[in-house]
């Protein structure tokens, strides 16, 4: 579902359109978040996969596999007190040394994914209506930068580290 450039362009940032903050209340494992993550991508439109936990893929890959706008978005769910394995994390290195998005996402930090989905969509509509890129407001670049520093934190390490 498209933002309305309307309203997003003329009005200071606002939270996503779901409801802000995402309720977290039912869930209480990791199913649950990889459920709320799946929803949130869904909603911005973003192509999405699931790979199959078996022991004939390669370890460590990520719960969520995500393309959209030619950006390539893999996205760890987590829940508690749970950290990413080490196998998980060399994933993520692999995909940010190759230009995409490694995220880590748990019930605390969920917000944080639904606003950088919608400032990346935000930023993406605005470069498609002509705009010049280095005038996309601020607090959308203020938002999509926190939001990648609070996604990536759970990996323990810096992403130019992971890599």
């Amino acid at each position: 579902m498209p933002l309305d450039l309307t309203q997003t362009m003329t009005a200071p940032s606002k939270p996503h359109r779901l409801v802000a903050p995402i309720d977290m209340s039912r869930v209480k494992d990791e199913k649950g978040v990889k459920a709320k993550i799946k929803e949130l991508l869904n909603f911005h439109g973003w192509f999405t996969w699931m790979p199959g936990a078996n022991g004939f893929g390669q370890q460590g890959v990520s719960d969520h596999l995500a393309i959209k706008n030619g950006v390539f978005l893999v996205i760890e769910a987590k829940f508690g007190y749970n950290k990413p394995k080490p196998t998980q994390k060399s994933f993520a290195g692999q995909i940010i040394a190759n230009d995409g998005y490694a995220f880590c996402v748990n019930e605390k930090n969920i917000d944080h994914l639904a606003m950088w989905l919608e400032s990346f969509e935000f930023s993406v509509q605005w470069g498609v209506a002509g705009n010049n890129p280095e005038q996309l407001p601020q607090e959308h670049g203020a938002r999509l930068l926190n939001a990648i520093a609070a996604l990536t934190d759970m990996w323990g390490e810096t992403p130019s580290n992971l890599q």
